[in-house]
């Protein structure tokens, strides 16, 4: 039986394997890793092997075709066992596979190793990103960032999302702020929601202007460098495209935001200029 166990990681595959595989497991699991590598392109499989007994003749033949189909598109494979014979299988596997296969008696290992190449391929040989976010406060440097992000997305068919963070601030003080030109948020729920629907307006006309489809808007309320890392760290982002010298918004009141999130962020960075 070959059951998929879910896990917080877009790039791992987790599969709990048992018993003894025959060729129905494979008719069942095959169609959903199709799917899967639609989406992701590149995947690393964990196989969990609990009470595993092998494969009959026709499911064997089954497993070695789909290693020899999928080859190029696995980035690691890990192998989380329970005897000597099932690590002898891994090491088998190497012989007729160029994806690293390795095995291991713990799973926190076997995650750990698969996570160390989440957006390389061994020998830091380049795929591609596969989710972008460009931070944008409406200036121009914004709008040479997406341009940026989509040449980079282009030849992947990397998923974009434009997204911009507002700040809430009191309604004493947004008097105050003069001919700021960015859009920001009073405390007053209608005020936001409204303002919340022009920003998330203002940023589905940035992407009309742009020639790429696989793209996305997103408002959040929250410090620009806090708001950026937070959505990159759930949404599986491995690109962060800002502009190092907007002059609007909250970049003049609170000094470049870029600097703070090259400083944390969970990805790679681009600033462009």
């Amino acid at each position: 039986m070959i059951k998929e166990i879910p896990i917080n990681e877009s790039h791992i595959l987790a599969l709990r394997i048992s018993g003894k595989l025959i060729e129905d497991d494979y008719k069942e699991f095959l169609p959903r890793l199709e799917k899967i590598l639609e989406k992701e392109k590149k995947i690393s499989l964990l196989l969990i092997l609990e009470d595993f007994e092998g494969w009959s003749a026709k499911a064997a033949l089954k497993d070695i075709q789909t290693g020899w189909t999928h080859d190029d598109d696995f980035l690691r494979i890990a192998i989380v066992g329970e005897n000597s014979w099932q690590k002898l299988m891994a090491s088998f596997g190497n012989l007729f596979m160029d994806t690293k296969i390795h095995y291991f008696n713990e799973e926190s290992d076997a995650i750990q190793w698969l996570k160390q190449i989440q957006n390389l391929a061994e020998k830091n040989e380049y795929i591609g990103y596969r989710h972008i976010l460009v931070a944008s406060d409406f200036s121009q440097y914004s709008a040479i960032a997406l341009k940026k992000a989509t040449e980079l997305a282009t030849p992947f068919n990397a998923k974009i999302t434009l997204i911009h963070a507002a700040e809430v601030l009191s309604a004493e003080v947004y008097p105050t702020l003069g001919e700021l030109s960015i859009p920001v948020l009073a405390d007053n729920p209608e005020f936001e929601k409204k303002q919340q629907e022009r920003l998330k307006k203002e940023l589905d006309e940035s992407i009309s202007k742009v020639d790429f489809s696989n793209i996305s808007t997103v408002v959040e309320i929250g410090h620009p460098v806090d708001t950026i890392l937070e959505y990159a760290l759930k949404h599986n982002i491995d690109l962060i495209v800002m502009g190092s010298h907007g002059r609007r918004g909250l970049a003049r009141l609170l000094g470049s935001s870029t600097n703070g999130v090259i400083n944390h962020a969970p990805c790679d960075v681009l600033t462009v200029v």
